[in-house]
């Protein structure tokens, strides 16, 4: 796929999916072997901490007991602080990891014209980039006070009105897309950060409507399925629990039932979110691309310099 491209609404969100199908069994296969240390060992966690909170939950509904879950934390809070630390500092390395996987991915590919690399040259560019990462989390949170603070208020403004509301979702979708569009200029070039993140402002701009409209709708798409996953099968439990409560019928089989698909609903959850949040990304790069093709015609320049070549 060419991804330095004048592209439309349409088109942003086509080669998204043209891109996915083309290219996402080489993008997820590498993303499982690099990410896998860290999302394997999440869910295993995620699977013991949601089978005991919902154990906790069900145990007070059924025996109407004081408050376990407290109890439970002041009785054992070595456990719970040491349990939380490792969780959280393996959470923040699979967020870094997660963020930067598919702006590397495509600039190898952009690099490369295609899918012509391997894993061992993704590991090798993270650790390549893996400074400038970590600066740009610093200048990111400077960034994020002020950004935020407009953000706020544009939003408080939109809210006050009904047909204001629908457009918060486009501020998002902005914000989420000048932080993308920085993170991976930075990547890219020499530039410094906060270059970067003004060059981001700028572009970030451009087909303004079509390019933050196409990601509200991925964000729109994300949380869809998000609620398909976790409302509708927590909803049927807690639905079958309550009758069953109300029937004198429920037992301690039926409740361990309850509580290991709810436990499995909130891992599948996790796990799908994942994939989710790269195919957004997938699409934030697109954009990307597209936007600098806009600004800098660099297909263009490429094709005038190799006709100039003959």
């Amino acid at each position: 796929m060419q991804l330095y491209k004048s592209r439309s609404f349409g088109d942003f969100f086509s080669d998204t999916f043209t891109f996915l199908k083309e290219n996402g069994k080489h993008f997820y296969k590498n993303y499982f072997i690099i990410n896998g240390i860290f999302i394997i060992p999440l869910m295993v966690m995620i699977f013991f901490f949601f089978r005991f909170y919902n154990n906790i939950i069900f145990s007070d509904f059924t025996t109407g007991s004081g408050d376990p879950f407290t109890n439970y934390i002041d009785e054992n809070i070595g456990t719970v602080l040491i349990f939380g630390s490792l969780f959280f500092i393996l959470g923040l390395l699979l967020g870094v990891i997660n963020y930067a996987y598919a702006p590397i991915y495509f600039l190898l590919f952009e690099k490369h014209g295609g899918k012509n690399f391997t894993k061992n040259d993704l590991i090798n560019e993270l650790k390549t980039q893996l400074g400038k990462i970590f600066i740009f989390l610093l200048a990111g949170f400077l960034i994020a006070i002020p950004t935020f603070i407009a953000t706020l208020i544009i939003c408080g403004i939109l809210a006050v009105t009904i047909i204001g509301i629908p457009l918060l979702l486009i501020v998002f979708a902005w914000l989420a897309q000048f932080y993308f569009i920085a993170f991976i200029a930075y990547l890219q070039t020499d530039k410094g950060v906060f270059d970067c993140f003004s060059y981001s402002f700028n572009l970030s701009f451009k087909k303004f409507w079509s390019a933050n409209g196409c990601v509200a709708l991925f964000y729109i798409i994300i949380q869809t399925v998000q609620t398909i996953i976790t409302i509708i099968p927590y909803s049927f439990l807690i639905g079958s629990f309550v009758l069953g409560a109300e029937n004198g019928s429920n037992t301690n089989e039926q409740t361990l039932t309850a509580i290991t698909l709810m436990t499995i609903t909130y891992m599948v959850a996790f796990f799908i979110n994942l994939i989710m949040v790269t195919v957004l990304q997938m699409n934030e790069s697109i954009i990307y691309f597209s936007l600098k093709e806009e600004t800098e015609n660099i297909n263009t320049k490429s094709v005038i310099d190799e006709i100039g070549s003959y």
